[in-house]
């Protein structure tokens, strides 16, 4: 009995959640011109350094970029900070989902995940893990919803992907571009995160062409480092058309530092436009 205890207790601590709400749900559309923003919060479990302090500086940041969708990797639960999407769903006046991709904060006092969130409604929110797996506690899950926007929906995507460079990046890349081509029904679609590979990486190169890298597209010259630790830009806001309609991107960038994570954030200004 204590080993069916002991490996209940395992099996509980290493399983995604289903996706929960955070904020007061919106029912009103954004524009079909909007800034998407996506950020990596950096738990750092089990020490959790200045976790309270980074995410109000976080929310100071967001307060200034206002975004209209923002995507959160990261997102935890611990003996710090209670939600940290919901804290900052609150603080932004948003409202969405997040889903624990790792850790239990019932049993552990520790969770972490991803999170989608909205200035305006945003339905039919799922999660799933991607594969493979890059170890029996390490899940890697991509989360989405549709966000209404006066141009119509938009199918929003937030991931975080295995540090595992190589084949195990690249074969949940590719679980990755499978899930979103079956779940966006042809809709246009925003997948932005941590995807844990440079911009030169196979795997990355290899994304489909109707997929958009709004960073690159905006800024062709400018440094390519979005992870503080490793120098490289990992993070991501690719934009992908829609049959009906194209996507302009009038602006991106990036932003923060070590005030908020080990990561920067990066922001795209975006339109729907109808398609030629």
């Amino acid at each position: 009995m204590l080993l069916a205890a002991a490996a209940a207790f395992v099996l509980s601590v290493s399983r995604p959640g289903v996706p929960a709400p955070v904020g007061a749900a919106r029912t009103d559309p954004i524009p079909a011109t909007f800034t998407v923003v996506t950020l990596n919060l950096w738990h750092d479990h089990p020490h959790y350094s200045r976790q309270s302090e980074r995410l109000e500086a976080a929310l100071a940041a967001l307060h200034d970029l206002s975004p209209d969708v923002l995507c959160l990797q990261e997102a935890a639960r611990t003996p710090v900070v209670e939600n940290a999407a919901e804290a900052l769903a609150i603080g932004l006046d948003l409202a969405g989902g997040y889903a624990r991709a790792n850790g239990n904060h019932s049993l552990i006092r520790f969770e972490e995940g991803e999170a989608v969130l909205a200035r305006g409604a945003l339905n039919g929110l799922a999660a799933l893990e991607l594969r493979p797996r890059a170890g029996f506690f390490e899940h890697r899950l991509a989360l989405w919803g549709a966000v209404q926007t006066e141009a119509g929906p938009v199918v929003v995507f937030s991931t975080h992907l295995t540090t595992r460079e190589g084949a195990v990046n690249a074969a949940q890349i590719d679980s990755l571009v499978a899930l979103v081509e079956r779940q966006r029904h042809g809709l246009p679609a925003v997948v932005a995160g941590d995807f844990n590979a440079p911009e030169d990486a196979p795997q990355i190169t290899a994304l489909p062409v109707h997929w958009r890298d709004a960073f690159r597209e905006a800024r062709p010259d400018a440094p390519d480092v979005t992870s503080q630790d490793s120098g490289r830009r990992i993070d991501y806001i690719f934009l992908v058309e829609g049959e009906d309609v194209r996507w302009e991107i009038r602006d991106a960038g990036t932003f923060g530092g070590s005030a908020i994570s080990d990561h920067l954030g990066v922001w795209a200004r975006v339109s729907l436009a109808a398609g030629e």
